[in-house]
């Protein structure tokens, strides 16, 4: 059971809380931004600054944490804040494939003739973005620190979000009997020719402004504490993508320069900031576990890893004056832009806290459309924008886009919207008829492999080829049709919904006929070449929670669904400890590919995947196994592997331990999770849940 009591003390140490203080606020003692006592490497209850009551929270120690919070907003690029305190990987300048590897101090204690990186103190850490706050320890100077550090990533506020800006607050505390004088020396990257990075607060002087170099002095009375703020701020207006294709950030629409972002960041920093823990709290005060609201927070940091947004500046642009915002499958670990397969698990933090720019994205997949309807898989690898790749995982994208269509207009309500792109979602469906060869109703397999090969399988396990038809692809197109039929009889296409309901009808039958097997539904099956798998994926039923997420009827038996769930408890889930494995045997044996040197996909836990079948397992009722495949996996990542902020795409499924995949989009498939644990929809999630609540909690 979870905690609801206040805590007024934590392991290792006393904390007292002051419940006279302000209507609204948590006085903490013992420390700032949160108590020296606070337990190390376990969940926890936080009494935090800026929260009205404890908070979930893991503190690590800064030397063992693997990653750090990025500190960046949509499409601005991005610094991390590593546990050892120095920046880690940058974005800011554009460098975005891969991001730039620093690794170097940004703040340097300076006293007498004593010289102390932050580097050097023990460092206590916890981050909840997009905050970073940290307790510092300073063995050779008598002094101790407290930052806390963030960006103004606020959620429905997309211009506020788009400030390439850090803002810090430090509390020093001089712990002698002696005054003490400290210069704060801060140094950031050096900005390369054209872009410009500038620091701004009280009593901040630059030491080589364009070194990156700026200091800030503080006196401190015996056992005197003060705080100081600055901003930190950078622009880097225009970039080259890897198509050579020539792009502005969209907030270089807002700033001339770094100095009047800081100055923007400054002047607002105690508004900033309460919106961010606002909408944070409307997450802590939920009722979910303790766990899945701190990766309810954390998903979010994919956004300033991964994003992309451009302005329009040329009246030759075919995108509108809202610019075009993007998400990489992910820029440190597979730079593809907009993989389709995996913005269809990944892109719900865009669609349900800024649609309008979730509509940019769509209006790019629409206008990449080709003649026959089909959709692309990207929108160019690398960092390219407008090199669309096709008949690439075909089977799944097209589909996948109709189902985002409608997941826009649940989440918008907007006929006319639903209208603009009617036309396309209708199209892109057509086209997938052609991928059904033998006229059995289902979408098929087409492996893109010779004999003996593992890639490109052409579908999301991409490294593990199917044949005939799978309970994956075809289960996923049964969710398209129902999504086809629904946007029919929302745009007045009485002849379209026919022909989807006539065509649903049709795949549902031929799909029972080729892949139940008295449990579960098979892997594949192909009958004219008399093949079957017996594999029994975790997945399985992906069509089903496809359809539930927009609200649709079961597209497969009852009956059958339940005993098919009742499978991927008995074989997937206690097939492992961290997760679910992907492919199980019916004899409970993970299942090895002998294709793949590390066996991927079958053996091993895709979280994207985990997530979707954890969510399924929540719409139908079984609780406990699906929060505890959903825990699972967060522990793997967040806990055992101290990387909350560097969530892998693919797991061991012997270990837990990360097996490939950097940073992945996948992941945001989290925000399905409270979704099916309340059996709530998109539309329901926004009007009535959990989104609401951040939302009003989050304005001005």
């Amino acid at each position: 059971m979870r905690r609801r009591d206040v805590l007024t003390t934590l392991a290792g140490g006393t904390a007292s809380l002051n419940l006279a203080a302000a209507p609204g606020k948590l006085e903490v003692t013992g420390g700032w931004p949160f108590p020296d006592s606070a337990p190390r490497h376990q969940w926890t209850r936080l009494p935090a600054a800026g929260f009205a009551a404890p908070v979930p929270a893991f503190v690590f120690e800064g030397a063992r944490l693997e990653s750090g919070v990025p500190l960046g907003g949509l499409g601005t690029g991005y610094l991390t804040l590593e546990g050892s305190g120095k920046i880690g990987f940058s974005s800011i300048f554009n460098d975005l494939v891969p991001p730039k590897r620093v690794f170097s101090d940004w703040l340097e204690v300076e006293t007498g003739t004593r010289h102390v990186p932050l580097s050097a103190a023990r460092i206590a850490y916890w981050g909840h973005f997009p905050v970073a706050d940290l307790r510092a320890e300073f063995g050779e100077i008598p002094l101790r620190l407290g930052i806390r550090a963030f960006s103004p990533f606020v959620v429905g506020d997309a211009a506020v979000s788009n400030t390439p800006v850090a803002l810090f607050e430090l509390e020093l505390h001089n712990t002698s009997a002696d005054a003490l004088l400290l210069v704060l020396a801060l140094q950031f990257p050096e900005a390369p020719a054209g872009a410009s990075f500038a620091v701004r607060g009280e009593g901040v002087q630059e030491r080589n402004a364009a070194k990156g170099a700026w200091s800030l002095e503080v006196r401190l009375a015996a056992g005197e504490t003060r705080r100081v703020r600055f901003a930190a701020a950078w622009y880097a207006p225009s970039w080259r993508d890897k198509g050579s294709e020539l792009h502005y950030n969209r907030y270089f629409q807002r700033f001339r320069d770094a100095g009047e972002a800081a100055g923007f960041g400054l002047r607002r920093h105690d508004e900033l900031l309460r919106r961010v823990l606002a909408w944070q709290a409307a997450i802590y005060r939920s009722g979910l576990p303790d766990w899945l609201e701190d990766w309810l927070v954390q998903s979010f940091y994919s956004l300033a890893k991964n994003s992309v947004w451009i302005a329009r500046t040329r009246k030759d642009e075919w995108w509108g004056e809202n610019g075009w915002f993007t998400h990489s499958e992910s820029h440190t670990g597979c730079p593809i832009v907009e993989t389709m397969v995996c913005r269809i698990h990944g892109h719900f933090p865009l669609l349900l806290f800024f649609p309008e720019l979730e509509a940019t994205t769509l209006e790019a997949f629409r206008h990449f459309q080709i003649a026959d309807g089909e959709v692309p898989f990207c929108f160019g690898q690398n960092t390219s924008m407008r090199d669309p790749r096709y008949h690439c995982q075909h089977p799944l994208n097209s589909g996948q886009y109709a189902q985002m269509i409608h997941r826009l207009y649940l989440r918008t309500g907007d006929r006319q919207q639903l209208l603009h792109f009617y036309d396309s979602a209708r199209r892109a469906i057509r086209y997938q008829y052609s991928l059904d060869d033998d006229d059995c109703g289902l979408v098929h397999e087409q492996p893109h492999v010779r004999p003996g090969e593992a890639w490109p399988a052409n579908q999301f396990y991409d490294v593990w080829p199917w044949e005939g038809t799978s309970s994956y692809v075809a289960g996923t197109w049964l969710a398209t049709l129902a999504a086809g039929r629904a946007l029919a009889e929302l745009a007045g296409d009485r002849e379209f919904a026919s022909e989807c309901s006539a065509r649903l009808a049709r795949a549902q039958r031929s799909f029972e006929e080729r892949l139940w097997n008295g449990s579960y539904y098979r892997l594949w099956s192909h009958p004219e070449q008399h093949r079957t798998s017996e594999v029994c994926l975790a997945n399985q039923l992906m069509g089903e929670w496809c359809a539930r997420v927009l609200g649709l009827a079961e597209v497969l038996p009852a009956g059958r669904i339940a005993s098919a769930l009742a499978a991927v408890e008995r074989l997937n889930l206690n097939a492992t400890s961290y997760g679910l494995i992907n492919g199980v045997t019916p004899d409970g044996k993970p299942f090895d590919t002998k294709i793949h040197p590390a066996g991927d996909f079958g053996m091993n836990i895709f979280v994207g995947e985990n997530l979707c079948a954890a969510a399924t397992l929540l719409y139908h009722g079984r609780r406990e196994p699906g929060l505890e495949a959903a825990r699972r996996l967060y522990d793997a990542m967040a806990v055992k592997t101290r990387a909350p902020w560097n969530q892998r795409c693919l797991l061991f499924g012997d270990t837990g331990l990360p097996l490939w995949g950097d940073d992945y989009y996948s992941n945001q498939a989290i925000w399905s999770v409270p979704m099916a644990l309340n059996g709530q929809t998109i539309g329901t999630f926004q009007s009535a849940g959990l989104v609401r609540e951040m939302l009003r909690a989050a304005q001005v």
